[in-house]
């Protein structure tokens, strides 16, 4: 991976690991999915009006924007809202992991051992960071999550396909508008009082939702978008690894949480893994090497 590619990569597990600080506030006031729907209505308004909508037929743009971002996004936060908060970190870490199994199975992008090995260290890392789990009995929760990640993935391989042709941040855009609607109808359907919790909102709560739609997203995912059309998944991959220890870093610094040794073995571990997972890539994968399912 190219120096400066490298450096987006680092830049989006802090981006990302933030997101789970700053949007605190905002999923403590509005429900979850609703915080969803507004992420990416905002994400996807300023995205399609300063670059535009892609090349690419409104059909297959519905059909990735429920496997890439209303599904997976909504199972996982009513996983969220019935699971402790460590359990779903945990569960979350499955993603790259999806990942790599499902780029080599529909693309086949074959990682090398070392990668392979990389990851499986990165995981018992994040092990590690979210602490003991203890789901509590709710194993429907716990399945549901674990479904959520498999969706993203799936759907991460679709926007893999689609690669620089449809173009990262106008791909996202359209993904994020089309999304919106999505979530804001399952959000109407199983939350409530949304009309006055918009009344209510303070100025503090707007700002995390704007952190979400914009930074999180927009500058975020859009670097996401930028690298997964550029290096197959499971170069990139590990570094969604990276997320959580910038979380525990964030809850620390910003929340006054304390960094006990599990978290700092963890964090640990999980940047070793990714060392490993990322070491020696291949460069920039040209487009027309993308295989087709």
């Amino acid at each position: 991976m190219m120096g400066r590619h490298l450096a987006m990569a680092l830049a989006l597990a802090v981006v990302l690991g933030a997101g789970w600080v700053f949007g605190k506030v905002a999923t403590g006031h509005f429900p979850p999915v609703f915080v969803a729907f507004l992420r990416f209505a905002i994400a996807g308004g300023v995205i399609v009006i300063f670059r535009g909508w892609p090349s690419v037929g409104l059909r297959r743009l519905v059909l990735v924007s429920a496997l890439a971002i209303s599904l997976p996004y909504s199972l996982s936060y009513l996983g969220l809202s019935r699971l402790d908060v460590s359990v779903t970190v945990l569960l979350v870490q499955l993603e790259a992991p999806f990942l790599i199994v499902l780029s080599a199975v529909l693309l086949k992008e074959i990682p090398e051992a070392v990668a392979t090995f990389g990851v499986a260290v990165a995981v018992v890392g994040a092990v590690f960071v979210a602490g003991p789990p203890s789901a509590n009995g709710h194993y429907g929760a716990v399945l549901i999550v674990v479904a959520s990640m498999g969706i993203w993935a799936t759907g991460q391989t679709m926007v893999r396909r689609l690669g620089l042709d449809a173009g990262g941040p106008k791909l996202l855009g359209a993904l994020s508008l089309l999304a919106a609607p999505q979530l804001l109808l399952m959000s109407l359907v199983f939350e409530a009082g949304h009309v006055d919790l918009l009344l209510e909102a303070s100025p503090i709560v707007w700002l995390q939702v704007a952190y979400l739609g914009v930074v999180m997203t927009v500058a975020g995912v859009g670097t996401w978008y930028f690298l997964v059309a550029r290096y197959q998944l499971h170069v990139v991959a590990p570094f969604l690894l990276l997320v959580p220890v910038c979380s525990v870093a964030g809850g620390v610094v910003f929340l006054g949480e304390r960094l006990g040794p599990s978290m700092l073995a963890g964090g640990i571990l999980i940047i070793i893994g990714v060392a490993f997972a990322t070491f020696r890539r291949p460069g920039r994968l040209r487009p027309d090497t993308v295989q087709e399912p």
